[in-house]
C-alpha cells in the first residue's frame, strides 16, 4: 500500500488544485455575444422595463445575442449587468447549456428604483454587462445609454430614417398610460374636489349610466374652463412622420397640466384620462393626425370632448362644455369613419387595456404645495355647474365593426359579450360549457375541473394545468429572447435528455392562426406522454402551450383538441 501512497497523494493535490474532481475539466467553449439596446431609457415607464411580461416583454435594457461558436457546449452561462447610480449587479438569465452552434437571446428586465421618476434631466450613465460560465471566460461589455427626465416620451425607438408608416412612428403609443396617474394623490384629490363641488358629491363610477359618465366628463371640461386654464399650443402630437423632430417630446404630469393651467393636447387628454380612471371610468384617448382628443367607453359607446376648447394660443376663445362635448361627438364620428376605412393614423389608446398588459402608471408622492393650489383652484368651482340632465344624444352610441381592431389598426371593438375593445381589439369570446378561460401570456380554455399551478421545473415553464388525477396536463411556455419555435423546443429536448435522462422527440403537424403546430412525445423511465404543442412568435421570444396526457390517461384527443383550438 504505501507503494501507492505518493501517487494517491498526487491525485489529491490534483483535486485541491483545481477544487472539482478531474472529471469536471471540459474544454472551453467560446462564445460570440452581440447587444444591442434602445435609443434612451425613459424614467416614466420604469415599471414595464421591470415586468418581462408587460406589452409582451417588447421594452427591456438591451437584448443580448450569445452565440457558441465553438464545437463544445458552454455549460452554466450567466449573464449579469449593473446600471451605474441605479442598479447594481442583476443576473438577467442563467443558461444551462447552450450547444455548438446554438443561439441565445436574453433580454434584461430592469427593476429600476422608484426614485428615478423623481428624474428632471437628462443624463447618460454606464451599464456594465458581463458574460460567465463553467467553461467559458469572462465577457465583458459596457456602454453608455442616456436617462431622460420622466417627462420625456418618445413616440418610437426606430431610426428617424428607417421609419416609413404611421404604425412605426407612434410604436410606443401604448406607453402614454404610463403618464395616465390615477393612483397620484393630487389627482384624486382634484377629482374629490370636482366630484363634491361641481356635482354635488355624485360620482361616475357609482350609477355607471351614459349620462353620469359624460356629465362627469364634462365636470372636468367645467373645472379646467373657470380655472383659467389654457391650451398651450397646438403642436401637441406629431402631424406625419416627416416630423422627426417630434419623435421626443416632454410630456407634463397631469398634475402639472391641474397645477400649472395649462397643457398641450396630449397633455390634457393623459389628465382627462387620468381623473376619468380615478373615478372609475373607462378612459379613452383619440389619436388623429396632429391632434388628441379625451372620451371614454361605456357598454360599447363611445364618447369624446374637445379638452382644448377651452381657449388658448391659435385657436381663439372658449366654449362652454355642452359645446365642447358637441364639437367631440362630431370629432369622434368623422375619426370612426376615417378608422373603419383603414386609415391608421386615426386610432386610439385604451388605457384600461394598457394598464393590463402591464403599462403602468409611475408612483407619485403626495404633495402639501401642490394640495394648496387644488384648494386655489377649487374655490372657482361652481356647485352643480353642469346640468343634471346633459344630453347624451350627439353620436350617443357611436361604434367600429365587431371585429375588433383598435392600437395602431385604428378603432376599437364594440361587443356586448366583449367589450375590452381598444388596442387588442374587440372579439367577443363565449367560453364553452365545462370550460374557464385561462389569461397569461398566451388565453385558452381548459376544463374548469383542473388544477392550475405555478411552473417550477424550468423559468420557461410559467404555469401548469392539470385534471385530478394529474394525467391530462396543459404547459405554459415563454421562451424570453428565443427566436423561433424550432430552437424552444430543442431546448426542452436538451433539458430532458441532460437533466433527466429521458428523450424527447416532435415533428411539425401544420399552422393555426399565427401558432406554429407540433404533435410528439416525451419518454423519461417507463413514463410516456404525448403531447401536442403550439407556439407563436412575438417581440419578446416565443410564446405557446403544451397540452398532453400519458398513456394511462386513455385517449385524450378530444379533450386536447378542445384547448389547442381555443387558443388566441
Amino acid at each position: 500500500m504505501k507503494k501507492y501512497l505518493p501517487f494517491i497523494l498526487i491525485i489529491a493535490g490534483l483535486l485541491m488544485s483545481f477544487n472539482g474532481p478531474l472529471t469536471g475539466l471540459v474544454a472551453p467553449a467560446t462564445l460570440d455575444v452581440k447587444i444591442s439596446r434602445p435609443p434612451i431609457i425613459m424614467p416614466a415607464i420604469y415599471k414595464v422595463y421591470g415586468n418581462e411580461d408587460a406589452l409582451e416583454g417588447k421594452y427591456s435594457l438591451f437584448k443580448m445575442v450569445i452565440t457558441n461558436t465553438s464545437s463544445v457546449p458552454a455549460k452554466n452561462v450567466e449573464v449579469t449587468y449593473k446600471v451605474n447610480n441605479y442598479l447594481d449587479w442583476t443576473i438577467a438569465k442563467k443558461i444551462p447549456l447552450i450547444m455548438p452552434g446554438q443561439t441565445v437571446v436574453v433580454n434584461a428586465y430592469p427593476a429600476f428604483p422608484d426614485k428615478i421618476v423623481e428624474k428632471t434631466t437628462d443624463s447618460k450613465e454606464m451599464v456594465n454587462t458581463l458574460v460567465k460560465g463553467s467553461n467559458v471566460s469572462a465577457i465583458e461589455n459596457d456602454f453608455t445609454i442616456p436617462i431622460k427626465g420622466r417627462n420625456e416620451f418618445m413616440y418610437t425607438f426606430l431610426p428617424s430614417d428607417e421609419i416609413r408608416t404611421p404604425d412605426e412612428y407612434f410604436d410606443n403609443m401604448k406607453l402614454v398610460s404610463c403618464y395616465v396617474t390615477p393612483e397620484d394623490p393630487i389627482i384624486k384629490y382634484f377629482t374629490q374636489q370636482i366630484q363634491e363641488k361641481v356635482l354635488k358629491g355624485e360620482t361616475a363610477s357609482v350609477t355607471q349610466t351614459d349620462k353620469e359618465n359624460v356629465r362627469f366628463m364634462l365636470g372636468i371640461y367645467y373645472a379646467t374652463l373657470v380655472s383659467h386654464m389654457v391650451y398651450s399650443g397646438t403642436s401637441g402630437v406629431p402631424a406625419s412622420i416627416s416630423d422627426v423632430n417630434s419623435i421626443v417630446q416632454n410630456i407634463r404630469l397631469p398634475r402639472e397640466v391641474i397645477t400649472g393651467k395649462t397643457g398641450l393636447c396630449i397633455e390634457l387628454s393623459i389628465m382627462y384620462a387620468s381623473i376619468m380612471a380615478c373615478a372609475g371610468m373607462e378612459p379613452i384617448i383619440y389619436m388623429i393626425p396632429g391632434h388628441a382628443f379625451p372620451g371614454f367607453r361605456l357598454k360599447g359607446n363611445y364618447y369624446a370632448i374637445e379638452s382644448t376648447s377651452i381657449g388658448g394660443e391659435g385657436i381663439g376663445g372658449s366654449k362652454s362644455p355642452e359645446q365642447a362635448f358637441e364639437v367631440g361627438m362630431k370629432e369622434l364620428q368623422d375619426f370612426f369613419q376615417k378608422a373603419q376605412a383603414g386609415d391608421p393614423r386615426y386610432f386610439i389608446v385604451d388605457v384600461r387595456e394598457a394598464i393590463k398588459q402591464g403599462a403602468n402608471a409611475m408612483e407619485l408622492k403626495d404633495d402639501a404645495f401642490l394640495r394648496q393650489k387644488i384648494d386655489e383652484i377649487a374655490r372657482s368651482f361652481s356647485t352643480n355647474a353642469v346640468a343634471a340632465n346633459v344630453n347624451t344624444a350627439p353620436n350617443s352610441g357611436t361604434t367600429v365593426d365587431n371585429s375588433g381592431g383598435g392600437g395602431n389598426e385604428g378603432g376599437g371593438g364594440n361587443t356586448d359579450a366583449d367589450n375590452s375593445g381598444g388596442n387588442s381589439g374587440g372579439n367577443s369570446r363565449v367560453i364553452p360549457s365545462g370550460y374557464k378561460a385561462y389569461n397569461g401570456v398566451v388565453n385558452f380554455y381548459y376544463p374548469s375541473s383542473w388544477h392550475l399551478r405555478k411552473g417550477s421545473v424550468i423559468p420557461e415553464l410559467k404555469e401548469v394545468a392539470n385534471n385530478p388525477a394529474n394525467t391530462v396536463f396543459t404547459e405554459v411556455y415563454k421562451f424570453n429572447g428565443y427566436q423561433s419555435p424550432q430552437q424552444a423546443l430543442q431546448y426542452m429536448q436538451q433539458i430532458i435528455s441532460t437533466n433527466y435522462g429521458g428523450m424527447l422527440q416532435y415533428q411539425p403537424s401544420g399552422q393555426m392562426r399565427n401558432y406554429q403546430l407540433y404533435s410528439g412525445t416525451t419518454q423519461v423511465n417507463d413514463i410516456l406522454l404525448g403531447w401536442v404543442a403550439a407556439f407563436k412568435p412575438t417581440s419578446s421570444g416565443i410564446v405557446g402551450i403544451v397540452a398532453g396526457a400519458n398513456q394511462q390517461a386513455g385517449n385524450q384527443t378530444r379533450t386536447i383538441a378542445n384547448i389547442i383550438n381555443s387558443l388566441q
